[in-house]
């Protein structure tokens, strides 16, 4: 397994804010000066584009690269509502035309691939290529009644939960952190996030599962036509193998790499592993 390293923190080339179409402030972040442009979606609003410090640091030799914080997040506005995917998709796009680029190619992680996909099919020319990590997306209707139902006590997976996370947001933190990073050896990496995590307001985290509509990707998948790449890790202990395996094969002109004993983010815990398929897929 690769040894544990501290998320480094790129000085950007360029920083500013992109206005979306709502109205929403994002701000971004601009790094090298390569021809090519690849821009990161981040993903769940639980954390902020911190995260893609080890593949900014590796990208930005040979790449411009852009990430942005998510709305609710970071240095981004936190609207008290407008958090579904569509408005996720918008802040992309706005993002990119802030900083006078057409077309890029983009990186996803989780939650994020919604969005992307949205970006994918109805702007096809803005998408010249798109890799994600760990594809969250939800391919048969799933109710979220448990979220907002209380409990008497909160273990293990039951701390997903609005009662929860009102009641002990680091306890629910520090849970979801652990289960993401199931590598050996991975506390530094668990605390990092961990801290980040902790900058996010649950309430901002409850409106959105109370406005996200998890039925209008998984009709968009067969349309995605650009070229595209799922990095999997094989002991994500959050996204089983056989979902991304169906989800890749819903995608016409996709590839799926799995991470062995990769857990729900090896971007961040294994960083060389993945940025070397990462750029062998960015240089086409």
């Amino acid at each position: 397994m690769e040894t544990e390293r501290m998320i480094p923190r790129p000085i950007p080339r360029e920083q500013g804010v992109a206005v979306s179409k709502d109205g929403c402030r994002i701000t971004w972040y601009r790094y090298g000066s390569g021809d090519r442009v690849v821009l990161f979606v981040p993903t769940w609003n639980l954390v902020d584009a911190r995260v893609v410090g080890h593949q900014v640091e590796y990208l930005a030799e040979r790449f411009t690269v852009i990430t942005y914080d998510p709305r609710g997040a970071g240095a981004s506005d936190r609207p008290r509502q407008g958090y579904d995917f569509p408005l996720h998709a918008a802040d992309a796009l706005a993002v990119l035309d802030a900083n006078g680029i057409r077309h890029a190619a983009w990186v996803t992680a989780s939650r994020s691939v919604n969005s992307a996909v949205i970006i994918a099919t109805e702007h096809a020319d803005r998408v010249e290529r798109l890799a994600v990590v760990a594809p969250f997306l939800r391919l048969a209707p799933a109710g979220n009644r448990d979220f907002w139902t209380p409990r008497e006590a909160y273990e293990g997976w039951d701390r997903f939960n609005a009662h929860a996370w009102r009641a002990d947001w680091p306890g629910f933190a520090r849970f979801f952190m652990s289960e993401v990073f199931v590598e050996p050896d991975s506390a530094t990496t668990i605390d990092q996030l961990v801290s980040i995590a902790l900058e996010a307001t649950p309430e901002i985290l409850i409106t959105q599962e109370r406005e996200l509509d998890w039925g209008m990707t998984p009709p968009l998948l067969p349309k995605v036509t650009c070229p595209t790449l799922f990095i999997h890790g094989d002991s994500d202990a959050t996204l089983p193998i056989a979902n991304v395996k169906a989800i890749a094969e819903l995608v016409p002109n996709a590839q799926l790499k799995l991470m062995p004993g990769g857990g729900h983010r090896p971007d961040i815990r294994t960083p060389q592993r993945v940025n070397a398929v990462l750029s062998e897929f960015l240089d086409g």
